[in-house]
């Protein structure tokens, strides 16, 4: 069978996957390769580790990567998707939700939290160019995967893998771009002491060819000294407060 893409997901939690994503998938009128990493016994330490592997047994010249956790809401979702992946420039990176440096608010027509919300969130762009793409949804060309991997050494944990490819794109001249997407993210997401050096790490990769670090989660200088500011008030605010 030829496949359109291939939709990469590692999940701990298989109720979550057959529910969410798995159910999506199965309501898109186009038949997507789809490879599941089973990390209920953590035999992956991060998330860069698993999607890699994941990628390595893809057989299209798309890859889409998709939390466990994303639903998506129309039938034709992943093939607008995919069709601007096919369409744009290789070295691209895409996604369904995004951060633009110097804009406070996250791009895009999603919907999250724990409960699920049917919203349509209707938009009159077709895409935009931002800094980073947000993790739970997002993907590009196979040829552009394979030129630059998720660092799995930088990336040791489950946290800001996209940013970091995010980040290369853009210094080697390419675009990340938002498209809409009407999906709904079963998450709020969480922020740990993992992440906070994962940020520390990016910031000392690529404070020189960057001046912020902008991503949905944080927006700051990548200054290391700020960084390291950052990481004291994260760090002793938790151990006061939890």
């Amino acid at each position: 069978m030829c496949y359109l893409a291939t939709v990469i997901s590692v999940y701990n939690d298989r109720k979550k996957l057959n529910e969410q994503l798995l159910k999506s998938l199965s309501k898109q009128n186009e038949v997507y390769e789809v490879i599941c990493i089973d990390n209920r016994e953590n035999i992956f330490g991060s998330a860069a580790s698993a999607l890699n592997y994941g990628a390595s047994l893809a057989t299209t010249d798309i890859l889409v990567f998709a939390h466990q956790d994303i639903y998506i809401k129309e039938s034709n979702g992943i093939k607008k998707f995919v069709e601007q992946i096919k369409n744009g420039e290789d070295g691209n990176i895409y996604g369904s939700a995004g951060a633009k440096e110097k804009q406070k608010e996250n791009i895009g027509t999603y919907t999250s939290g724990l409960k699920y919300s049917g919203k349509i969130i209707r938009t009159d762009w077709k895409s935009m160019e931002v800094s980073c793409v947000d993790e739970c949804f997002f993907g590009m060309k196979k040829a552009t995967f394979d030129n630059h991997p998720f660092d799995e050494k930088l990336c040791d944990n489950w946290h800001l893998y996209c940013v970091e490819m995010c980040l290369n794109a853009r210094k080697m001249g390419n675009k990340v771009i938002v498209v809409p997407m009407q999906m709904h993210h079963f998450s709020k997401g969480t922020v740990t002491w993992e992440y906070m050096k994962c940020l520390k790490l990016l910031s000392q990769k690529y404070n020189v060819d960057f001046k912020y670090l902008w991503t949905t989660v944080y927006k700051v200088p990548a200054n290391m000294i700020y960084i390291n500011m950052l990481l004291c008030l994260w760090f002793l605010k938790h151990k006061m407060f939890g």
